[in-house]
């Protein structure tokens, strides 16, 4: 954090190491990223492990919500992993404004 904070914003940087930093920067982001939804994944399983030893049906409404939850989070996180990772689409030549 502290790296990214000196390189990007202090107004002292050269932009070659801003230029060199942004590869490192972008993986370590992804990196920090994948590991909070790890956490999220692990958050909704012990809140529905709490809620089947506190009597709650395997298969109730409130198992399914927590379910439904961890699975859109997954499926969000990876969306945007891998929208991150990819190329981006080359620009338009013939553009030109209405």
């Amino acid at each position: 954090w502290i790296f990214g904070f000196v390189v990007f914003f202090y107004p002292g940087g050269s932009s070659e190491l801003r230029r060199e930093s942004v590869p490192w920067h972008v993986l370590f982001g992804l990196f920090v990223y994948i590991l909070a939804l790890a956490t999220s994944s692990l958050g909704f399983l012990e809140k529905l492990t709490f809620l089947e030893s506190s009597g709650v049906a395997k298969y109730g409404s409130e198992a399914l919500l927590v379910n439904f939850n961890a699975i859109i989070t997954i499926l969000f996180g990876t969306f945007v992993v891998l929208s991150a990772i990819s190329q981006a689409p080359p620009a338009a030549d013939d553009y030109a404004p209405i």
